[in-house]
């Protein structure tokens, strides 16, 4: 069978659909102009019914999964959500307009046929890039939460330059040139585009950053004071930060604010388990002292300090012993009420189950200031919930207030706010 045998079926299907047509026009003013622009006209409407059809089509799916009970598991929930259906079929019926039009236009209507081609051939790359940006969201939705780098801002980044690949393809087949020309004529207006896009460049290249250097991600607890932004970061976007503070308020961040100026990151210290403590009491001087034998004997009844009062008295005794005739008041050692309770402190913490024991934990002094010597408590909570963690720490502190008297010890207050109270 020869060639010319084998393409017989399709001319002759071509010269059916356009006598059709031509019958059409026949009924249409003789003139070639408003010919012209009632068959635009049409191919137009026959476009918006494409794109009512594939709704259709995509809400009639829908309703065939949803009734079967699939609808909302996995894939196929994403897929209904970002609309990928819809825009599969209105790319599907658009490649076949562009065919069918291309078959009698280029038969009945010479002319015309050229512009009218390009048009639809236009419509087909834009109906095929809605199917990948519908394709590309919902493999965001999908990896999003399971992947450590936010995948929703690269994904944004692909769409910005496939949506830039598609317009120099559609500038190239309106004009019938290659893209490559349309491409080397753009670095021409590389400097003009730059300074009228600062900020969006600015914008896209410091998302690159955060996402390829992983400085943020979605669920982090940053704190940005210049920005009021003090919360969890709940959207990352290619260009901007979206942080929903502990308010409920919404504060969206540039990007590049991010990357020029510091914030605070508090994933580590989610990711290590323990939440810091760092609190003083600040002691009033005057209520630093030695202590006698009786406060000695009266302290070794607190179980937490028993071992501790036995060896620091063997030590004490052995030390003292060596002064012999100098081991008096004055060049004797002796305990501090203020060392004791500092000691208290110490193992309290390291007995309380809700310390963690993975981190540092101490109990220091700091240098005295006006407002007495402040006591500090490092240590860190094993539970690093923001109302447990707030619970844990109060309590100690309470309790640590609580029987500061018991060393003779006193916190520090201003007398005036005695007097005001």
């Amino acid at each position: 069978m020869t060639t010319a045998q084998l393409s017989q079926p399709h001319i002759a299907g071509t010269e059916i659909i356009s006598g059709k047509i031509d019958r059409f026009f026949d009924f249409l003013p003789q003139n070639d102009l408003l010919r012209y622009f009632i068959g635009l006209a049409i191919i137009i409407f026959l476009i918006f019914l494409l794109k009512y059809i594939a709704k259709l089509l995509q809400n009639l799916t829908e309703a065939f999964l949803l009734k079967r009970g699939y609808i909302n598991r996995g894939w196929l929930s994403i897929i209904a959500k970002n609309k990928l259906l819809g825009n599969i079929f209105f790319w599907i019926g658009m490649v076949f307009l562009s065919s069918i039009s291309a078959a009698f236009l280029q038969n009945s209507y010479p002319k015309t046929s050229a512009v009218v081609t390009r048009l639809l051939n236009s419509f087909v790359l834009v109906s095929l890039m809605l199917a990948i940006s519908s394709a590309l969201s919902a493999l965001s939705d999908k990896f999003s939460s399971a992947m450590k780098l936010p995948i929703k801002g690269i994904t944004q980044a692909a769409k910005i330059v496939l949506w830039i690949l598609t317009v120099l393809m559609i500038i190239a087949v309106l004009v019938n040139k290659d893209p490559m020309l349309l491409l080397g004529g753009l670095t021409a207006l590389s400097a003009i585009t730059m300074l009228i896009f600062k900020d969006s460049i600015l914008g896209l290249t410091s998302g690159f950053q955060l996402l390829m250097n992983d400085l943020i991600r979605v669920g982090d607890w940053i704190e940005i004071p210049s920005q009021g932004a003090d919360g969890n970061v709940i959207d990352i976007m290619l260009t901007t930060v979206r942080v929903q503070n502990w308010d409920n308020t919404i504060v969206n961040v540039p990007a590049y604010n991010l990357v020029a100026n510091s914030f605070t990151n508090w994933r580590g210290m989610s990711e290590s388990g323990g939440r810091r403590i760092k609190r003083s009491i600040n002691i009033n001087v005057q209520t630093i002292r030695f202590l006698n034998d009786d406060d000695v004997k009266r302290l070794e009844k607190i179980n937490l300090l028993k071992d501790y009062l036995t060896q620091k008295k063997n030590e004490l005794k052995e030390s003292n012993a060596k002064l012999g005739s100098d081991a008096d008041n004055y060049n004797a050692r002796r305990l501090s009420n203020i060392g004791l309770f500092r000691r208290y402190c110490y193992e309290y913490l390291k007995r309380n189950p809700n310390i963690s024991d993975k981190f540092t934990c101490m109990v220091r002094q700091l240098p005295p200031t006006s407002e007495g010597m402040p006591l500090e408590v490092y240590a860190f909570s094993n539970n690093i919930n923001w109302v447990d963690y707030e619970g844990i720490q109060s309590d100690i502190f309470d309790h640590f207030l609580s029987i500061i008297n018991l060393f003779d010890l006193k916190a520090y207050q201003r007398s005036s706010d005695i007097s005001s109270s």
